[in-house]
């Protein structure tokens, strides 16, 4: 997968780090959908194909435009951009996208070059009860399969995956712990993980980059601009 930042990159490189997906997850507005907006601009403007799949309320037009800033006609021809609004409907979607993979192969000897999901586990979430424990079993189920069929579409059409994903807390023995939300479904399908984070400067965020082949982590630091990360 190729993201704007060298350091990012060069972390990603080795040969077990592309054989899986990726998450990039954190708090609320820390800046996730503009990194993966640059990322999906490195692969449009190359003339690769991209699929982003948005999940909030409406899609974010001014980072848009602030992100797309140079040849934003012709970037916008190479991403498809799909909007679902409950987890069934991203389920369905997704389930259903090996069909439309295979009929781009069939048509044009080529398809999506990435997939990019914003948020994965939104819709989820809103539909999570604690008096309800048979849906949510349901739901995990569901959760389940979705990434699966994620990591097969992966495997099989060497398509780059990056799911975006909301930060979650947990407690135990007292003391409180940032983890990704998904809990043990995103824990055993999501192999290559970035979690990003505020710093005391206001423009700046801290990039935890993890490697789960060889429990391997490193911490870096990049700048925050209207055009995006530097």
């Amino acid at each position: 997968m190729q993201f704007p930042l060298t350091k990012v990159n060069k972390f990603f490189k080795s040969n077990d780090a592309k054989e899986g997906i990726t998450s990039l997850w954190g708090d609320f507005g820390v800046g996730k959908t503009t990194l993966s907006l640059q990322t999906a601009n490195i692969y449009a403007l190359n003339k690769r194909k991209v699929l982003y799949i948005y999940t909030k309320s409406n899609l974010p037009y001014k980072k848009l435009s602030s992100v797309f800033v140079n040849n934003l006609d012709d970037v916008l021809e190479n991403i498809s951009f799909i909007h679902t609004t409950n987890f069934d409907d991203i389920f369905n979607f997704v389930f259903n996208l090996e069909f439309i993979i295979l009929n781009d192969l069939k048509t044009e000897d080529s398809t999506f070059n990435l997939i990019v999901i914003d948020s994965m586990t939104d819709l989820y979430r809103l539909e999570l009860n604690r008096e309800k424990k048979g849906k949510n079993f349901i739901l995990n189920y569901k959760l389940n399969q979705l990434i699966a069929n994620l990591v097969n579409l992966k495997q099989k059409y060497e398509i780059d995956i990056l799911i975006i994903n909301e930060l979650s807390r947990r407690t135990q023995e007292g003391l409180t712990y940032e983890v990704e939300s998904g809990g043990n479904v995103m824990r055993y399908w999501v192999k290559n993980s970035i979690k990003i984070e505020r710093t005391e400067v206001a423009n700046n965020r801290k990039f935890i980059l993890h490697r789960d082949n060889d429990n391997n982590s490193v911490m870096l630091n990049s700048t925050l601009t209207i055009h995006g990360f530097e």
